[in-house]
């Protein structure tokens, strides 16, 4: 049976997600993060997407993108494909890196994005690696709230974060509340291989999309 499709919309927001095979590291060491990173950063410009967020675990990866016309699908191929490639050489691995094909969270608007984006910085803290979430080394969360200049994420997250101190500081105390939070209800997103996160309307609209989609891709399969 074929795949189904997934969510598709341009100009959506989307927290993507996968982990190693069989949970494994797929980052040993800190070249593997920053070769990582760079073709993060390198397919920005190829695909015209943005980055809003992200975090490197040892074993898994949190990224919030905002596509353009390009689908997340082929952006996160390039992206996991290009790394595979790399960590087989670089340990002699042979076989898959990522386990099965990356989990994805369509999201609707700015609150959303504000709430994943929390979940996003405070996983180091959640996996035991580190007590604070802001020297964490690989994650966006001091270019999020000012202390380091923009690179990786897109100009617009001066207009979710703000862009003054206080307004940064705002930000900066929400995601540490989150030290207290249950995310029980977030981490039940990612027990599926999509998911929608927004309103009722939202996600009507986007299952209905989506059968259309995939009744489309099943009917061609059964012609062939």
């Amino acid at each position: 049976m074929p795949r189904g499709p997934r969510f598709v919309f341009e100009n959506a927001f989307y927290h993507v997600f996968n982990r190693g095979i069989n949970k494994q590291p797929v980052f040993l060491k800190e070249a593997d993060y920053h070769f990582f990173l760079n073709k993060l950063y390198r397919l920005k410009s190829k695909y015209d997407h943005s980055i809003y967020a992200f975090c490197l675990i040892p074993n898994h990866f949190h990224i919030s993108i905002h596509t353009r016309k390009i689908p997340i699908s082929k952006i996160m191929s390039s992206l996991t494909t290009s790394y595979s490639m790399y960590f087989n050489r670089t340990y002699n691995h042979y076989g898959p890196v990522f386990q099965n094909r990356f989990k994805s969270i369509l999201i609707e608007s700015d609150p959303y994005f504000i709430q994943l984006s929390q979940y996003i910085y405070l996983n180091p803290v959640k996996a035991g690696l580190i007590k604070d979430p802001m020297k964490y080394p690989y994650s966006s969360i001091r270019e999020a709230v000012g202390q380091e200049s923009l690179y990786f994420l897109d100009e617009d997250i001066i207009r979710l974060v703000g862009e003054t101190k206080k307004s940064q500081k705002q930000y900066e105390k929400f995601i540490y509340d989150g030290l207290k939070q249950d995310f029980s209800e977030i981490e039940k997103l990612f027990e599926k291989e999509e998911a929608v996160l927004g309103t009722n309307k939202f996600s009507t609209r986007a299952q209905k999309k989506y059968l259309r989609r995939r009744y489309k891709k099943n009917a061609k399969f059964r012609l062939i």
